[in-house]
This record gives C-alpha cells, sequence and structure tokens, in this order.
C-alpha cells in the first residue's frame, strides 16, 4: 500500500511538472498563411524570397493547465556589406494575436533587430549558425575590432570574473558571443553565454590600439 501511494504521488509531481514546463509546438498552417497574407500586404515594396521561421510556445502554465499559446514569426533580411569584411543583417520578429482582425493579427514583438558577423569574401555569404545580435548601435570599424578581439577579451576577462560573486562559479565555462550593446556609462559590452545559459557582460574599453576588458557582470541562468 506505502509503495502504491509513492508511486500515485511521484507520478502526479512528474506530471505537474510537464504540465508547468514550457512547450514547443508549431505553427499551424491557417497560422501560417495568415502571416504570408498579413506580411505581403504590409511589405509591398519588399523584394526576394520570405522564409519566416515560425516559433510557437505555451508559456505561464499552472498545474493541470495549460500555458498560453505564443506564436512567432522571425524574418531575417538580406546580408548587408558593411566595411569589409563585417556583414549585417536586419531581423524582425512578430507576434501573433488569434484575438485580433484579420488584418491585425500579427504585430512587431518590440524594436528591430541587427545581426552582425565576419565574412571574407566581397559579397556576404548565408548566415551563420551562430550569428551576434547587435543590440544598441555601434561604429562600424567598432563592431568589428570587438568580433576580431573578442576570444583574446573574454581570456582577459576571466581575470576580473575570479573577484565577482556571481561569475566567480563560471569563469572556467566555456562562453560563446551572443551579442553587441552598450552600457549605460557608453562602453561596448560584449554579451557572452555559457553552456548553462549563463550570462557574462563585458565591458570593454581601449587603451591606445588594445581592446581591454573594464568590468564583468553575469546575470543568472534565464528561464
Amino acid at each position: 500500500m506505502h509503495k502504491w501511494v509513492v508511486a500515485v504521488l511521484a507520478a502526479a509531481m512528474q506530471a505537474g511538472a510537464v504540465a508547468a514546463a514550457p512547450e514547443s509546438r508549431t505553427a499551424t498552417p491557417e497560422e501560417q498563411a495568415s502571416f504570408f497574407d498579413w506580411y505581403n500586404i504590409q511589405q509591398q515594396e519588399s523584394r526576394g524570397l520570405l522564409r519566416p521561421q515560425f516559433n510557437v510556445t505555451l508559456e505561464g502554465g499552472k498545474r493541470g493547465k495549460r500555458g498560453k499559446r505564443r506564436v512567432t514569426a522571425t524574418v531575417d533580411g538580406p546580408a548587408q556589406r558593411a566595411v569589409l569584411p563585417l556583414c549585417r543583417q536586419p531581423r524582425a520578429v512578430y507576434e501573433y494575436d488569434p484575438r485580433a482582425g484579420k488584418a491585425a493579427r500579427w504585430r512587431e514583438a518590440g524594436p528591430p533587430q541587427t545581426l552582425v558577423w565576419i565574412y571574407h569574401q566581397p559579397q556576404c555569404g548565408a548566415q551563420p549558425d551562430t550569428p551576434v545580435r547587435l543590440s544598441q548601435p555601434l561604429a562600424e570599424m567598432d563592431i568589428l575590432m570587438l568580433l576580431q578581439n573578442h576570444p583574446a577579451i573574454l581570456g582577459s576577462a576571466r581575470l576580473l570574473m575570479a573577484g565577482n560573486t556571481s561569475c566567480a562559479p563560471s569563469r572556467s565555462r566555456g562562453y560563446r558571443l551572443t551579442g553587441l550593446d552598450r552600457g549605460k556609462d557608453g562602453l561596448p559590452v560584449l554579451v557572452f553565454e555559457n553552456d548553462i545559459a549563463g550570462e557574462a557582460r563585458v565591458a570593454v574599453r581601449r587603451t591606445r590600439n588594445e581592446l581591454l576588458p573594464w568590468s564583468v557582470t553575469c546575470p543568472g541562468p534565464r528561464r
């Protein structure tokens, strides 16, 4: 009897955890068709083949109840050559509202984004697997130098992490560059993500011709 009760409780707890966790789904054909119809009307001057990436998540679900279904479509524009060998590409994310009228079911979710990467050819090639998101405007030469020097900057920043209580536990983990930002003090910021979804934000200051880490913060893992 005791074993049976324990088994039932364990199954209930597991079911509750699954119900509360975000779940991914695929956008329905109707939702996808709705986006294409809306986008073609809104972007009449846009040219080229539209290849949106649809993403569906269930958010905020309580035990035994499904969360709110959130449908988004990500659209990347054509890659553009900046200062050689820098490439940049506009990105927009749109969110679906099934309760709105047909002409207003999609709206832009947040400000437009920009992706940047290095490509050593006259024309920008295909977007790499891990492009870097540009969150705040930076000079093209600054972007290029930050991208080129980020491994050395990260190596030096690990010394700063050792003296930071929020960064020290993860200072030896592997990091990859995911974004470029600008701090409140105006300094450019390299945004790194590690293998447990933790983040390290490294502010960079130029000393003569050298880029040096000035400060580092480590927000907790993203939920």
